[in-house]
């Protein structure tokens, strides 16, 4: 396959491991990453202390990914927390009083979360901020002390919210584990080094996390000239499912080519067993591999994707899209795969009849 570039971020999308459904998308991203480290120990013995071999252990696969903007959800998966509908929040207002010495509220004041001081404060909307003085509610109501009727003041308590959602961070902190895909766009690499257009984006590079579970690290922090980014960076975890080595795994990469099919890349086609021998009536079903360059492993074809031709049907014949040989007579016959849809890719087998 020909270089790539790998260049922009696109959407995490964050699945529920009991049934797979999404629970999130991140989509603003600022950055994302893969980070793989192993650990190793030199292997040094002989006369020089040469290097006989590394041992490699630890391995670990983190992904990195800050996104532009905030996400209650996604802060509660990193405290390993479940949200609530309903929460006591601070609720601030402006009243005129109607009654001397007496504050009536808009709302219900409950008690100061963690607490069971129903209270709240208040000032008058002259005062400076260092004037508040705490109020304590029966009800809606807050009895003082010289306060005329009409005053003007600012009120502060907490109440419950019933809209609000909110959740507590334990103090024994265990982060979510989800299941992330995600997709990272690749894009032709060119002739000319380090420039590549949008528009000559050329493949998707893939990537399945099966067990991922969140760094509960966590700084939301704000400034008076910007905004807080969320870092949802975290490790992926040892997945055996699915793999009989019993070392398992920890991430599935992949590829894609924009217009690719089954035989992008593919250099060749051969059949299994170029030399058949069959009996009179007998039957053979060729199996067809794609040969690539490099690393990858040859794949095997689904045989509709080909067109087999005998050239001598008096000897054996051959399902034009099966690939299943039938001995007809004693004889010899080539049989010719095509790739349908890729005619330059063609191999032939022997067939002989006895």
């Amino acid at each position: 396959m020909a270089n790539r570039v790998l260049a922009g971020v696109m959407p995490f999308d964050i699945h529920d491991p009991s049934d797979m459904s999404i629970i999130g998308t991140i989509t603003a991203q600022t950055d994302a990453g893969i980070n793989t480290t192993v650990e190793s120990d030199e292997v040094r013995g002989g006369e020089a202390n040469q290097l006989i071999s590394i041992y490699y252990y630890g391995s670990k696969v983190q992904l990195k990914i800050t996104s532009a903007t905030f996400n209650f959800d996604y802060l509660a998966l990193k405290m390993g927390a479940n949200i609530s509908v309903g929460s006591d929040v601070k609720y601030s207002e402006s009243i005129t009083t109607t009654v001397a010495n007496q504050i009536t509220v808009t709302k219900t004041p409950v008690a100061f979360p963690g607490t069971t001081k129903v209270v709240g404060s208040y000032k008058l909307a002259s005062e400076t901020d260092d004037a508040w003085k705490v109020i304590t509610f029966t009800g809606s109501v807050a009895t003082v002390s010289d306060l005329p009727s009409g005053s003007s003041i600012c009120v502060k308590y907490f109440y419950n919210d019933s809209s609000a959602r909110g959740f507590k961070i334990p103090s024994n902190i265990i982060p979510s584990t989800v299941y992330l895909s995600a997709q990272l766009p690749e894009f032709a690499a060119g002739t000319e080094t380090g420039v590549f257009n949008v528009k000559s984006r050329i493949g998707t590079l893939n990537v399945i996390i099966p067990r991922f579970i969140f760094d509960p690290n966590t700084e939301l922090a704000v400034t008076s000239s910007g905004h807080a980014t969320m870092d949802l960076t975290g490790s992926a975890l040892v997945n055996y499912s699915g793999d009989c080595s019993g070392s398992g795994y920890y991430a599935i990469l992949s590829e894609t080519t924009e217009g690719g099919d089954a035989f992008t890349g593919a250099k060749s086609i051969v059949i299994a067993n170029s030399n058949i021998d069959l009996a009179t009536a007998g039957t053979s079903t060729l199996q067809v591999y794609a040969m690539y360059n490099g690393i990858t492993v040859p794949k095997l074809l689904d045989n509709s994707l080909l067109t087999f031709t005998s050239s001598t049907t008096a000897t054996a014949t051959v399902g034009s899209h099966t690939g299943v040989v039938t001995a007809v007579a004693n004889g010899t016959t080539t049989i010719e795969a095509v790739v349908t849809a890729h005619t330059g890719l063609t191999a032939t087998a022997l067939v002989t009849v006895a």
